[in-house]
């Protein structure tokens, strides 16, 4: 039986359905190198007796992953809160329902999020001291001290980020040996990353396509999401009394290094985003997510679900 989604989970759904009133033209996205977008509901449940190392039994990996999990809902609430705000200073119809579908697609991510923090919580991990850390840094100060454009930048570069890590983990096929439910989850929400990553960044180009907005953004956001990904990581690896342990290290290395070569790669991703002729449809990898999102979808799986709009 699905959980019954928590008042964080259902505020994000609600948040991201009170975009889509804002809309009422629906027409196809401006750009054919991106996907139309369709918003899609998370349907698996999580098992009590999830693994502690859930992703391949590796603790680091998993650590990683956990720590992202703590960062999704709160980033999403943001980015349906920026992207409502430039809503309202489009009269584009295509923009707006792009707006529209990628704020219900986010609103469903911190949904399914939210929901496996309860099993952490399961587990015996602290999370709920770092995350509220986090957002009350993020939320309360950050984003009320930012100014609306800035913001829209920084939406668009945390996307940015968000679409290569999906992109490095579904095409390395990184969570293949991760617990099905989890590997279901994580691969969704790489998927619709991949799906709409051009959303934020069409929404900046439209009301302040600067260069030195973009970079200033990126600036701001890059140290702060590794650092706060990393802090999260290796809080959740001292609860396990693993950071003192070779074998951890080794993990960290090789999904950093001559494993996954992640380290080498972000700072090609990092280094294509700042390119003054950039934009996030130069990576066609739009494939990838359509060959998850069927495999998910399929009968035999079915574990996700396409939802109405206006749902």
């Amino acid at each position: 039986m699905l959980p019954k989604p928590g008042r964080r989970a259902r505020g994000l759904v609600a948040a991201a359905r009170a975009v889509e009133r804002e809309s009422e033209t629906i027409v196809m996205p401006a750009h054919d190198a991106i996907l139309p977008l369709q918003p899609r509901r998370f349907l698996a449940g999580y098992r009590d007796d999830t693994p502690r190392h859930w992703c391949g039994d590796n603790p680091a990996l998993t650590h990683i992953l956990n720590a992202y999990t703590l960062l999704v809902p709160g980033n999403e609430g943001f980015f349906i809160r920026t992207l409502k705000q430039a809503l309202a200073r489009i009269d584009d119809p295509a923009t707006r329902e792009m707006i529209m579908h990628f704020s219900h697609q986010e609103g469903q991510h911190g949904a399914g999020h939210v929901r496996f923090w309860a099993i952490l919580e399961k587990q015996g991990y602290r999370i709920r001291g770092f995350q509220r850390k986090v957002d009350f840094l993020l939320y309360r100060v950050i984003e009320r001290l930012t100014p609306f454009k800035l913001r829209l930048s920084i939406v668009a570069c945390i996307e940015h980020i968000n679409a290569y890590i999906g992109h490095e983990f579904l095409e390395q096929k990184i969570l293949d040996q991760a617990e099905p439910s989890l590997r279901a989850l994580f691969e969704w929400h790489f998927a619709e990353e991949i799906e709409h990553k051009a959303v934020a960044y069409d929404v900046l180009q439209r009301l302040a396509p600067g260069y030195a907005l973009r970079v200033f953004g990126a600036v701001m956001v890059v140290p702060l999401f590794y650092l706060l990904a990393t802090c999260g990581s290796l809080y959740l690896l001292r609860q396990d009394r693993l950071l003192g342990k070779a074998r951890t290290w080794q993990q960290l290395r090789d999904h950093l290094g001559r494993g996954h070569h992640l380290a080498r790669r972000t700072l090609g991703y990092l280094r294509d985003y700042l390119r003054p002729g950039f934009h996030p449809a130069q990576l066609d990898d739009q494939a990838l997510a359509t060959a998850v999102l069927q495999r998910y979808s399929a009968p035999q799986s079915r574990l996700i679900e396409n939802v109405p709009a206006a749902a």
